[in-house]
């Protein structure tokens, strides 16, 4: 549900000039109340509950929840529309989905946000300004300061994106998500924390519109490659009348038994097995000799039939592959989003610096579908996906590629990272943290974030986990040398001169780390992913396998790779063990 912020009667705005810090604390007691609407949603309501248990750690006292039913108290933290709400007569245009305004005024402290998620983000950056930082799911650093003051404040912040999606198996977990403003399918967001943009289905969907069962009754729905119709894992024949009918028909029953859904994935399936029957030819010509000229055809048209009986739904396909260079003639319907997937570029280098050809082409198509459409979607790839633990150092790239997709008009970035069972890929939860921040405002300077980050969780021992990290992108750094997302364990940033300096940082990480339990977890955790370099590099007769083993399962990892399970890769590891 979205609420729309209403101006309050101007007599209110008589003292919006006298702005003033706010102490926390009056004579040893808590110096505001925390008050809600009688009808607040449970985004709102979370926002005060947190704000109140905070406070009381952050002071040590004891801070109280009202409604709006009673008078305003005289110094108040006022958490959404409320009878009480006062915000500057210009904040409410600037708001965006998902944006707030943080506004003092009178002795209080206002936090309103377009919607009740926007609320609950305002309550989130305003600990933010108090020191609390979220780390980790299991990592909240809160400061104990009685003498704490909120400080005078009149901002309004809007995310850069409309949809932030950090994928990583860390970033799932609710409150840590709900914490790093993302919105995304995969996290476990409920009502409490205002829902999420939600995909039915999320990718490769051709086989839901139209079963491979058919193709034994009808081989025209299927692709005709190399002169002959084809069934199995395929793409469909787009050109096909009934196609089309059945995928409208299918997609209509989608958006009514999943109405929890807010987009649904018309989007061909992964891999290269397209129709090259002369209709289907004929359709590409027309929009550029591309084919996703045809795929963005058949797609719009899903769109236009839908619109009228769901209006507030989108329509999502894919520019992947094959249909990554962009059509001419033909533009997405305002109900539909494409995103686009730079699956085969360097991951290395910001992308506009970077002569790898693939990110050179991708650059270029980017910038094709850019002047095509304002509502691009990018699926950006961010792990080695036959090697989650494998290290990827990929942050001189991601955090440029965000300012350029901005620039390019992007509304969305799924980042796609280690999402497999237990989690533990490469820097899941400091990547989905830097994204998260980067995806909300992508001016932002990614390296104080960096910094803080390892301060926060490895404590005692940042320096030379700092020095790890700076090491693996300096070597990453080679302007001729490349980095994509199938790499071996033999990529040339993990040398061995690399390894061995790595393991040193390591030991001193370790020894500093000693007397702190946070630290030393997640120092441990992240030695996982060199000691998988390690012996992926050298397995034979290795005996670090058995206790890295053991300690796969003791950190919960269950997979290391995409559809590659640790206990599958256990089993093949001993037997290349054997000298």
């Amino acid at each position: 549900m979205t609420r729309h912020i209403i101006a309050a009667a101007a007599v209110l705005f008589l003292n919006l000039a006298a702005h003033a810090q706010l102490p926390l604390l009056k004579d040893g007691k808590a110096a505001l109340v925390i008050v809600t609407a009688e009808t607040a949603a449970p985004p709102e309501l979370r926002a005060a509950e947190e704000l109140r248990a905070t406070l009381v750690t952050i002071t040590g006292a004891t801070f109280s929840i009202v409604k709006d039913t009673i008078d305003k108290p005289p110094a108040a933290i006022v958490v959404g529309q409320t009878r009480h709400t006062v915000i500057p007569p210009n904040a409410s245009p600037r708001i965006g989905p998902d944006g707030f305004c943080i506004h003092t005024a009178n002795g209080s402290v206002y936090l309103v946000g377009r919607s009740p998620r926007g609320t609950m983000y305002a309550a989130t950056a305003l600990l933010e300004k108090l020191g609390v930082r979220y780390f980790t799911p299991k990592v909240t650093r809160i400061p104990r300061s009685p003498a704490a003051v909120i400080p005078a404040m009149n901002e309004t912040q809007s995310p850069a994106f409309e949809y932030r999606e950090p994928y990583f198996t860390e970033a799932f977990e609710k409150d840590w998500a709900a914490h790093l403003m993302v919105n995304g399918n995969s996290a476990r967001l409920d009502e409490s924390t205002g829902g999420k943009i939600r995909y039915y289905p999320f990718v490769h969907s051709f086989d839901k519109l139209i079963p491979p069962a058919q193709f034994a009754a009808h081989p025209e729905y299927f692709p005709s490659i190399k002169g002959k119709r084809t069934g199995g894992y395929v793409q469909r024949c787009l050109s096909n009348a009934d196609v089309l009918k059945l995928s409208i028909e299918a997609v209509h029953e989608w958006m009514r038994s999943h109405p929890e859904a807010m987009i649904y994935s018309v989007s061909q399936n992964d891999c290269y097995q397209f129709c090259e029957c002369d209709a289907c030819k004929a359709i590409e010509a027309k929009y550029g000799n591309t084919h996703a000229g045809i795929y963005l055809w058949f797609v719009n048209q899903i769109a236009e039939a839908v619109e009228k009986d769901f209006p507030d739904k989108l329509i999502d396909t894919l520019a992947y592959q094959f249909t990554e260079p962009a059509p001419t003639g033909i533009v997405p319907r305002k109900n539909v989003r494409v995103r686009l997937c730079p699956i085969a570029v360097c991951e290395a280098h910001p992308y506009e610096k970077c002569s790898a050809k693939p990110t050179v082409a991708f650059v270029k198509a980017l910038a094709e579908w850019g002047k095509l459409t304002d509502t691009l979607y990018i699926w950006h790839y961010n792990t080695d996906f036959h090697h989650y633990l494998l290290p990827f150092p990929d942050f001189d790239q991601f955090p440029d590629s965000l300012r350029l997709y901005k620039r390019q008009g992007v509304r969305g970035v799924f980042f796609e990272g280690a999402y497999g069972a237990g989690g533990g890929g490469s820097d899941a939860e400091l990547r989905s943290y830097i994204m998260a921040k980067l995806l909300w405002n992508p001016q932002q300077d990614a390296r104080p974030l960096i910094e803080e980050w390892m301060a926060g969780v490895y404590g005692p021992a940042k320096t030379p986990m700092l020095a790890w990290f700076d090491l693996l992108q300096q070597k990453a750094r080679t302007p001729d040398k490349h980095l994509f997302i199938y790499d071996r364990p033999t990529v040339h940033y993990l040398s061995a001169d690399v390894i061995a300096q790595g393991d040193k940082l390591f030991d001193e990480a370790v020894a500093l780390a000693k007397d702190d339990a946070v630290a030393t977890e997640y120092v441990a955790k992240a030695r996982l992913c060199l000691r998988y370099v390690k012996l992926m590099q050298n397995p034979k007769g290795n005996a670090d396998l058995e206790p890295l083993i053991a300690d796969l399962k003791r950190a919960g990892i269950r997979d290391v790779g995409e559809g590659r399970t640790a206990d599958a890769w256990a089993e093949q590891m001993r037997k290349n063990n054997v000298k």
